[in-house]
């Protein structure tokens, strides 16, 4: 390969590896990054002797001026510096790419280069950012060596010398055409050699003491899920059903996981109040209680639902009785963080001067503009029914929000709610009463019918009998409410994708489920969830099929990615060495119980 074009094709491999590790997050849009990668690889044929650049110099500089105005009114507008920032800088790399003059072009296209991949580690928190940076280090490599040989070609020329004649200068072009300068074993040398840099790096950055990078990534725009706002409206959820975007990743015990474990309901809002098809949070609703203990790194929050505070020593006891989950949750448009069953502690990163809002109905809400990482454990036990029938007494002060009827409920309605239950003495007599007829009687489907003016839950029971898991579980509260049974809506997400390469389950948009939660006096919040079981799972636990097993191996990588770099921080790194120490520890066990066993048997020969 001639030298002047290895020298060129490092350099645009270099531009191009660090655009596409800035472009490829989404920070940039569609067009934008389209456009700019044409005229990139479009720059390439834009030298001489087809053109002049002295001819397009004022249109190139009359274009910058005009996207920089732009760029600076934008941005003030949008309030978006660093999206814009990043147009504008593709802008200047495909302009310094159309003038490539002299040596100092060439240096200037370096440095907008490393811009562009510093923006990159900020607009690009996916996998794709590592793979693009790997091809950075070794392009670069190449570029940096390349253009030291050329600056040195163009600025002193080259003198040839000759024992019995006088020096002459040698034409640079002539140097510049020749292939004998460079060739494959300078390529796989130096790429060796920066891929090691590379690996040596690496391992710095998991052995510095660090806090995660994640604080510094600009927020994302949350995933708009139906459902998690301050209120809900009757037919949400059927828009989402099918959308398998993963909204979550969760670590939990190996007897939960596998794709034959049972379903785990993952808590996120709760609803009390019910008028006119919609279900919102009363301002009379309960609020929270709970502990708050806050340590320099770690926010620790601990539910009481109806029981007592409990001091951290006795915290942490219960903590061992629970079951523990390690989540990985993605922003939403929504601040709720998600538990399994009945979260009672959370623990998240600690957030400085963080103000807590009045979360109501058992919810703990968190503000986060990228990936989050938090604890939770739950209790997933369920009371054996003898304790659920024996369940009596006045319900807590407050806890009459969870009886609430809106006079639009028909007189039908009522009358069904009371036929259902006749002859039944027991609360949890008549809400398994309820939910078995519902799940009998009624049909799942994912088809929305527009039920006009007539009240929606009157509409699914006797006219159009079917509906999705919305309908279900505002029809069971309703009629369990009919009943003098204290209940509430829950919106969260059922089961989710068992991932076999790192264990863990990924929860997607399309798991989101709605089901209720019935309050025994003395035995607390027990889950009921009256959608057909036939029908919950749309989306499935993950099939055995090639391309499944290809995007659950793709998403361990996304997933590793995340944890190990975008969130990585000291509770990962002592994670680490726990993990190394261990291995090592067990490695010299064996080794150790080798020469026992191998001393032995000499002394026996």
């Amino acid at each position: 390969m001639r030298f002047a074009v290895a020298h060129k094709t490092a350099t645009y491999l270099m531009v191009g590896f660090a655009y596409l590790a800035m472009v490829t997050g989404g920070g940039v849009s569609g067009g934008i990054a389209f456009g700019g990668l044409s005229l990139l690889i479009a720059s390439w044929w834009w030298e001489p002797p087809r053109i002049k650049f002295e001819k397009w110099t004022w249109v190139w500089t009359a274009a910058s001026v005009l996207a920089l105005a732009y760029s600076v009114l934008t941005a003030i507008v949008t309030g978006d510096f660093l999206g814009v920032g990043a147009q504008f800088l593709t802008w200047l790399t495909v302009t310094k790419a159309f003038n490539r003059k002299a040596a100092r072009d060439w240096q200037h296209l370096y440095l907008l280069a490393f811009l562009m991949l510093v923006a990159g580690s900020v607009l690009n928190p996916e996998l794709t950012y590592g793979l693009f940076f790997l091809g950075f280090v070794v392009a670069s490599t190449w570029a940096m060596t390349l253009f030291h040989l050329r600056r040195e070609m163009e600025d002193n020329l080259l003198v040839k010398h000759a024992a019995d004649r006088a020096s002459e200068r040698v034409e640079v072009r002539r140097i510049l055409d020749s292939k004998r300068i460079v060739g494959g074993r300078f390529f796989v040398g130096t790429g060796l050699l920066s891929i090691g840099v590379f690996l040596g790096a690496a391992a710095l950055f998991l052995a510095l003491p660090r806090v995660g990078i994640g604080f510094f990534l600009k927020s994302r725009g949350g995933l708009t899920l139906a459902g998690f706002s301050d209120g809900v409206q009757l037919g949400g959820h059927g828009v989402i059903k099918n959308d398998p975007t993963i909204v979550m990743r969760v670590e939990i015990d190996s007897k939960f996981g596998g794709r034959n474990a049972p379903q785990i309901h993952w808590r996120g809002v709760a609803f009390d109040r019910y008028a006119k098809g919609n279900w919102t949070r009363s301002k009379s609703a309960p609020l929270n209680v709970q502990n708050e203990d806050t340590s320099p790194s770690r926010d620790r929050r601990f539910l009481a639902y109806d029981g007592k505070l409990l001091s951290a020593p006795e915290i942490d006891a219960l903590a061992g009785t629970l079951v523990r989950q390690d989540i990985w949750l993605d922003p939403l448009d929504s601040d709720v963080l998600f538990g399994a069953g009945l979260p009672r502690i959370v623990e998240y990163p600690h957030v400085i001067r963080r103000k807590y809002r009045a979360e109501r109905n058992d919810e703990i809400r968190l503000q986060h503009g990228s990936t989050i990482h938090y604890s939770v454990w739950s209790d997933l036990s369920k009371p054996p029914p003898e304790t659920l029938r024996a369940a009596s007494g006045p319900v807590p002060k407050g806890y009459e929000v969870y009886l609430q009827q809106p006079p639009e409920i028909t007189a039908r309605t009522r009358a069904k709610a009371l036929e259902i239950t006749r002859g039944l003495t027991t609360n949890y007599d008549k809400a398994v009463a309820i939910k078995d007829w519902l799940t009998t009687n009624l049909t799942y489907t994912l088809v929305q019918e527009d039920p006009g003016t007539q009240e929606p839950v009157d509409f699914f029971l006797f006219d159009r009998k079917k509906g999705h898991c919305e309908y279900f579980a505002s029809a069971f509260a309703i009629l369990a409410r009919a009943n003098g049974i204290p209940v509430r809506q829950v919106n969260g997400f059922l089961g989710g994708e068992w991932n076999e390469y790192k264990g863990y389950v990924a929860v997607r948009a399309g798991d989101a489920h709605s089901w209720d939660e019935v309050y025994f006096p003395g035995a607390g919040w027990v889950t009921f969830d009256a959608t057909p079981s036939a029908n919950i799972d749309v989306l499935g636990r993950g099939s055995d099929g090639w391309r499944a097993r290809i995007g659950r191996m793709l998403d361990t990588l996304r997933f590793q990615w995340s944890k190990w770099v975008i969130d990585y921080d000291l509770a990962s790194q002592l994670q680490l060495f726990k993990t190394i120490g261990a291995a090592i520890k067990s490695a010299a066990l064996q080794v150790k119980a080798a020469v026992v066993s191998a001393k032995d048997a000499a002394l026996e020969y």
